[in-house]
């Protein structure tokens, strides 16, 4: 099969959401409970596992071309589809829940000495990480499994990235697990690598939105819960409701999204990692268009090397700035091939 029919695609979208919300459900109590605080009642993981079960079951169906969902329908009409449609409701409920005490987590004025607040900044990292690698591993192997070629290697960019990511909060999570003083400055970083966990969490209750709206005949500004005025500017843009809600989950207004969109940067998570770094948009687009991420880039800027340059000298093994040469022409006489009358061979 080399394309999916409306039906199956919707069921793998919806169901594959669900199974990675609640995974990352888990994850995040696992987490708490690895770090030794207890924030979360006994039922939220029952509750948790009851659902992922039941998702389970439908990608089993999903896998042998049998959907949850017909892009037909008007409003959900079976049973598993309304149980469905429930479970995204709890899911997005739960995320209401929780943005506001990690927001709190993230204000804390001396974070190193409020172990609580820490432990839950340690555990949103991990929940948002699982829920962005479960995602992007069920939908690859769904889609996979279908043989929708084209859509599998799609998703197949995105699969190391979020691998990696959930790698790297894995690693916080051992280191402050395993100390029993918190030192400041790690907490700093803390703070800082989790300060755009709550926009994930908009970002997840926008898609939430959208999938429980599937069957509204348009995705207007009212479904995407935005007021009149708020909608105001981003309808004179021109820009639909279902991009607008992911930018302003990363706090981006219209006139900042022109900006970011004007120089081809259309990923509000991305536009928002290099904004966080404190890079404009025209100083981070060189950086994205050479694959080289905020926290690299932040780091080689000392060199005043150009960002294919820099490029260059990572895939040479150059990974420390203070290794670079004294001048890109120096580096660029040093390395020139002998043939062509040594042209650059970058």
């Amino acid at each position: 099969m080399a394309a999916l029919n409306k039906d199956l695609q919707l069921s793998a979208e919806f169901t594959t959401f669900l199974r990675s919300g609640f995974y990352a459900q888990i994850l995040f109590e696992q987490a708490l409970t690895r770090l030794e605080t207890k924030l979360l009642g006994e039922e939220y993981l029952e509750t948790a596992h009851k659902a992922f079960d039941k998702i389970d079951v439908w990608i089993n169906d999903l896998v042998t071309e049998l959907p949850t969902f017909s892009a037909s329908w008007t409003t959900p009409e079976t049973f598993d589809a309304i149980a469905a449609m429930s479970f995204m409701r709890e899911l997005k409920k739960d995320l209401q829940w929780l943005i506001p005490q990690v927001e709190v987590a993230l204000r804390t004025p001396n974070l190193a000495q409020n172990r609580d607040a820490v432990k839950l900044l340690v555990a949103a990292l991990i929940r948002s990480a699982a829920a962005r690698s479960s995602y992007v591993e069920t939908l690859h192997s769904i889609y996979t499994q279908l043989k929708a070629t084209d859509l599998a290697q799609q998703v197949a960019y995105e699969l190391e990235g979020a691998k990696e990511y959930a790698n790297v909060t894995q690693i916080i999570l051992e280191t402050f697990s395993t100390t029993s003083t918190y030192d400041i400055d790690l907490c700093e970083k803390l703070r800082k690598e989790a300060s755009l966990t709550p926009c994930d969490f908009r970002a997840h209750i926008h898609d939430t939105t959208i999938l429980l709206n599937v069957y509204s005949k348009e995705f207007s500004f009212e479904l995407a819960e935005f007021s009149k005025d708020e909608a105001q500017g981003w309808m004179d843009l021109r820009v639909p409701a279902v991009a607008a809600g992911y930018w302003r989950a990363y706090n981006f207004g219209p006139e900042e999204f022109v900006e970011w969109q004007n120089m081809g940067i259309t990923a509000a998570a991305l536009a928002a990692n290099w904004r966080r770094a404190r890079f404009s948009p025209r100083e981070a687009v060189g950086w994205i268009r050479e694959g080289i991420p905020p926290v690299l880039a932040t780091q080689w800027l000392s060199t005043k090397l150009e960002p294919a340059r820099v490029a260059a000298l990572l895939k040479k093994g150059i990974v420390d700035p203070s290794q670079a040469p004294r001048s890109s022409r120096e580096e660029l006489d040093e390395n020139a091939p002998e043939d062509e009358g040594g042209q650059e061979d970058f």
